[in-house]
């Protein structure tokens, strides 16, 4: 009824402005007298919006004081100060913490292969063995060398602390014995490495051999990654430089498995890369039910603004007006029960649907939720349920 009745109102001011001739329907050609006549349609426009406005007092006014007006129904909640949240979501990739290229360190033929790929192993568990046939030849041949010079160091020896022989026969035989001696140690220990161990726990990747197949030496034959433990490794724009720090607590999803748990920044880069000015952050990632995986796509969201003690309303209940202005309907409690008021308000940051309100608003007010947006000033209200937040 009321919006009808001011509707009626408004239109009936504009056909009489309207119907009233004009004292000078020309356009001047000049500049000078365009901006004069400009100015008068502005002051026109002014006295006509002021007198609507007037208007719509009077009969918000009039609304508010007519008890047969039909209450509009709708929720409330009350303002309290909470601690507001900003993030920026940055993308980042999943990545092992530990991952070993395995390869034979003396090369040659692999007689043994002991696992094959996504197998499981364990720290020090025997994953291959190369062909080191020559070696055990070459160790027999020193053996045999080694006893012999063993033996005739021995009886160099005896000669010598008889004071008989020659020093340097006694000198070459030892130097000969000892020789021999760190040639044999050389290869034993080159046969150790005839079996290929896992330096960690994990699981094989990327195996690229088959028993029989010569291993080169130093080239890989094998990749040895640890699923269990993960990190999130992700390029962070320079302009956050000074909002991120070590030991950082950030929300981290994984998209693919809709996943999302608060992890720590545990390592910030500390060179900002020119080609695209951003530097690197790692963060944990909680793996122990074992879902996640290397190379997934990871969102990492950092906290690049905090606000204590914020009064914050949701994005949707601030309204604006044509001029721009932007309020809140709020419930005020009268002596013949609880109507609308409209409070201008001054926003600030917002973020996730809810923005913080710096001006208007006070602790203890009482905002309109659901059915603010058919709402006019003094309309009579039916408070159907209070929630809080």
């Amino acid at each position: 009824m009321k919006q009808s009745l001011l509707t009626l109102v408004i239109l009936t001011i504009l056909l009489g402005s309207c119907s009233q001739p004009s004292q000078d329907t020309a356009i001047p050609e000049d500049v000078a007298g365009q901006r004069t006549l400009l100015d008068a349609k502005r002051q026109e426009l002014n006295a006509l919006k002021k007198e609507i406005a007037d208007l719509e007092d009077r009969l918000g006014n009039q609304a508010g004081a007519n008890s047969e007006e039909e209450a509009k129904v709708v929720t409330t909640s009350l303002l309290e100060p909470t601690t507001f949240r900003r993030f920026t979501e940055i993308q980042g990739n999943v990545e092992p913490v530990q991952e070993n290229n395995i390869s034979s360190e003396t090369g040659g033929r692999i007689i043994r292969l002991l696992v094959k790929e996504g197998d499981s192993v364990n720290n020090g568990q025997l994953l291959a063995s190369v062909d080191m046939e020559p070696l055990k030849k070459q160790i027999e041949e020193l053996e045999t060398s080694l006893q012999l010079a063993t033996d005739v160091y021995g009886r160099q020896k005896r000669l010598w602390d008889q004071k008989i022989g020659s020093e340097i026969q006694y000198l070459q035989a030892k130097n000969n014995k000892e020789r021999l001696e760190k040639g044999l140690d050389g290869l034993r220990a080159q046969m150790k490495k005839a079996n290929i161990y896992a330096p960690i726990s994990g699981v094989i990747e990327g195996l690229q051999v088959e028993q029989g197949d010569v291993a080169p030496p130093g080239m890989p034959i094998m990749q040895l990654i640890n699923t269990r433990d993960l990190k999130i490794i992700a390029e962070v724009p320079e302009r956050y430089v000074g909002t991120v720090h070590n030991g950082d607590k950030v929300k981290v999803q994984v998209p693919t498995l809709q996943t999302e748990q608060t992890e720590t920044i545990r390592v910030i880069g500390r060179v900002v890369h020119p080609s695209n000015r951003t530097f690197h952050i790692e963060t944990s990632l909680n793996n122990r039910a074992g879902t996640f995986k290397p190379n997934l796509l990871a969102l990492v969201h950092i906290e690049d603004y905090k606000e204590e003690n914020a009064l914050v309303v949701s994005v949707d209940l601030v309204q604006q007006e044509v001029g721009g202005k932007q309020f809140v309907y709020i419930a005020e409690n009268t002596d013949k029960g609880k109507i609308a008021r409209k409070v201008y308000v001054k926003t600030g940051e917002s973020y996730d649907n809810h923005i913080v309100i710096l001006e208007g608003l006070k602790a203890g007010d009482e905002i309109v939720q659901i059915g603010a947006r058919g709402l006019s000033e003094n309309d009579v209200l039916e408070v159907k349920t209070e929630t809080n937040g």
